[in-house]
């Protein structure tokens, strides 16, 4: 058993500490809740803890993590389903913005 509520928990915690300005506690609890969902969790829950992780880098300055973590969020995306095709592109977007904005 992977734990999954706990796992959710533990993501919340993290983005409401993000929103608290408290990097460092989003940081650690996202990557702890990604580790731990290394079990048969559905794709689309990595994809949006990796996007919130990327957020969290966003807002803290770490552009080139955050970039990484987009780009990590699209790997557990399906492009040939329609809604989630709709949110890579999203993603892509928000890549391409913080690439034009560390080139300036």
């Amino acid at each position: 058993m992977c734990g999954f509520s706990k796992v959710w928990q533990l993501s919340r915690e993290g983005m409401e500490a993000c929103n608290k300005g408290d990097f460092f506690t989003a940081e650690n609890n996202l990557k702890t809740a990604i580790s731990m969902s290394n079990c048969k969790s559905k794709k689309i829950h990595k994809a949006t803890m990796y996007n919130n992780l990327a957020v969290v880098y966003q807002l803290n300055g770490k552009v080139e993590d955050a970039i990484n973590a987009y780009n990590m969020a699209v790997s557990f995306l399906n492009p040939h389903h329609e809604g989630q095709s709709n949110l890579i592109k999203k993603i892509v977007s928000k890549i391409d913005m913080l690439k034009h904005k560390e080139a300036a």
